[in-house]
């Protein structure tokens, strides 16, 4: 009877989230080749997908002439189909790109080609200049713009060790780039490897977050500038906080956590969300920190449902906007094979979780990613298999939300 309950119970909650939305048909990006290719939306801070205009752009990595390269498609709101993929990055083999949107339907993207993070300018004329942004290894880019500036953050090689830097640049004419600031975001030089990082901006303020092993293991580290300072951060804090009771018993230095997205929302909002292994029962969960303006990073909250049980997820990716939408979205193993689920934040508290119509079910839906435009449409792309290990394809949908938030 129990078990019943919470069926009835799970499905009036699927039907009540899913009012809230109207998800179009998916549309394919990027089909699965005629030899065996595989495509992957991965890039710090899980920014592959954004909207300039009436234009949509996807960008990611696929190695179907057997060398990974970066690629990107896009389309205008009005059409179906997006344009056949354009190569973007060089000649050499190139991994995680990130994305974002610049004024006048032009899209900034960087990704790291041949252990160097690379950057350039991508209108409907064509492709700005290639430039590297680090004069040694680097890698894990992420981007931002806002306030007229193109901010990115990176991880740069450092003797055995890498190390979390932040980059100012302005555009310069149609595709131009010009750098103005570059500063290491955590003064103290590391103890130990810093990586994956993601920014985000709010009020004037550029808050970082970043994956950090200096109590040696993995913990979410953040800082945010300093007021008055062109390039200048506080001290880092702790975002990811240890577990408590019988979850911290369970392990020895500590839990497990992984790859965190940043997202600004609202006047003073912004929230971090990674995939957390706190529960030593099983796989990772999606946990979430808010962060306000003069109050810095509060507590831990989770943010699946509590129907996610011990069910693993991953891939945490989030995306917000000005009038106060916070949209997370996650795979998800809940149901057997990997799904698309979304999360919406109101009033301090996540939704129930829905099912991404068209990104869950039969085969395999997973890396997500998402972008909320100035009309409060939310865009996903992802990444679909027939089977778990099978070719991929890459897939579209969007959606106006009808909630009243």
């Amino acid at each position: 009877m129990r078990g019943l309950f919470l069926l009835a119970s799970a499905l009036l909650l699927s039907t009540a989230v899913v009012a809230e939305w109207e998800f179009t048909a998916p549309v394919t990006i990027s089909e699965q080749g005629s030899e065996r290719f595989f495509h992957h939306l991965e890039s710090s801070g899980r920014r592959n997908i954004a909207v300039s205009g009436d234009t949509v752009a996807v960008a990611w990595e696929d190695d179907r002439d057997d060398t990974p390269r970066i690629y990107l498609a896009r389309k205008g709101m009005a059409d179906t189909d997006f344009s056949p993929a354009m190569r973007v990055s060089g000649d050499g083999e190139a991994f995680e790109p990130t994305l974002v949107a610049l004024t006048g339907e032009r899209f900034a993207l960087a990704w790291e080609e041949d252990a160097q993070v690379k950057m350039r300018i991508v209108s409907a004329h064509g492709m700005g200049p290639l430039i590297a942004v680090a004069e040694g290894e680097s890698r894990q880019p992420s981007l931002h713009y806002g306030d007229g500036e193109l901010r990115l953050v990176l991880a740069e090689q450092e003797g055995r060790l890498s190390r979390i830097y932040y980059h100012r640049f302005e555009v310069v004419g149609e595709s131009g780039l010009k750098r103005s600031q570059r500063c290491a975001v955590d003064a103290v030089p590391p103890e130990d490897q810093q990586f994956y990082p993601t920014l985000a901006r709010q009020q004037g303020l550029t808050v970082v977050a970043w994956e950090d092993r200096r109590p040696g293991h993995t913990v979410i580290m953040g800082a945010e500038s300093v007021p008055g300072q062109a390039c200048g951060f506080r001290e880092p804090v702790r975002v990811s906080l240890p577990p408590e009771g019988a979850e911290a018993a369970a392990y020895g230095s500590g839990h497990g956590v992984a790859r965190v997205a940043l997202s600004s929302y609202g006047r003073e909002g912004v929230y971090a969300a990674w995939a957390d292994k706190r529960d030593y029962r099983e796989g990772y969960s999606i946990f979430g920190a808010p962060w306000r303006v003069k109050q810095g990073f509060a507590a831990n909250e989770v943010v699946q449902d509590a129907f996610g049980g011990v069910a693993k997820q991953w891939h945490a990716t989030l995306a917000g906007d000005g009038h106060g939408r916070l949209v997370a979205a996650w795979s998800d193993e809940r149901d057997g094979d990997s799904d698309v689920l979304l999360s919406w934040y109101r009033d301090g508290q996540w939704s129930d979780d829905l099912a991404l119509p068209g990104g869950s079910g039969p085969g395999v839906q997973q890396h997500p990613s998402i972008t909320l435009d100035s009309a409060g449409r939310l865009h996903v792309a992802w990444v679909e298999r027939d089977e778990i290990g099978g070719p991929t394809r890459l897939r579209y949908t969007v959606s106006r939300w009808r909630s009243s938030n």
